[in-house]
């Protein structure tokens, strides 16, 4: 009887930690899709930046996610004694979790020199509208860098729509978008 229990009670354990992950996986994908939403979205004075927030909600989802499923898994399919059945869960959701956090930082984190280098050589610059900008939305640019085409997101900064083809001045550039106004 003792050990229906255990077994029960170990296949609740997983699968509740398991659904808290997934919970966690579709917080940060909400978020995610949530930050394109058109138009100014302010953070609160002191928060973390969104790109770090959502990359530990992920790992953290993605842990508890492996952690469940790992558990049950070894519990229900091999039979594996309690014991080795949570030791291989939260090794796997470990390994699983710091894998996902080392991708999600380290990568976008490498981009940044080059974003810092269009920040600081394109403001000031004449670049032409490729795609339409709209009154409140995002549209495109294209600017010449030596021989090569650099294309950036685009936002007016005037609040008036920019129609392709006009010419325009980049402002300033700020994750990849630049503020641009027509060019005089």
């Amino acid at each position: 009887m003792n050990g229906i229990l255990s077994g029960t009670a170990l296949v609740l354990v997983y699968g509740g930690v398991g659904l808290i992950g997934l919970a966690l996986i579709g917080g940060a994908i909400f978020s995610l899709l949530r930050s394109f939403t058109p138009g100014r979205q302010t953070r609160p004075q002191g928060a973390t930046h969104p790109l770090f927030s959502r990359a530990v909600t992920y790992s953290l989802g993605l842990s508890a996610a492996v952690f469940g499923v790992a558990g049950l898994v070894a519990h229900l399919l091999f039979h594996a004694a309690p014991d080795t059945g949570i030791l291989i869960a939260l090794g796997l959701g470990l390994v699983a979790g710091f894998v996902a956090l080392a991708i999600l930082v380290y990568l976008p984190a490498r981009g940044r020199v080059e974003e810092d280098l269009i920040d600081f050589d394109a403001a000031g610059r004449r670049a032409e509208v490729v795609i339409t900008i709209p009154v409140n939305g995002l549209g495109e640019v294209v600017l010449g860098q030596g021989a090569e085409r650099v294309n950036l997101g685009a936002r007016s900064a005037t609040g008036r729509p920019i129609p392709s083809g006009t010419m325009v001045v980049i402002e300033r550039v700020t994750k990849r978008v630049a503020v641009v106004s027509p060019w005089p």
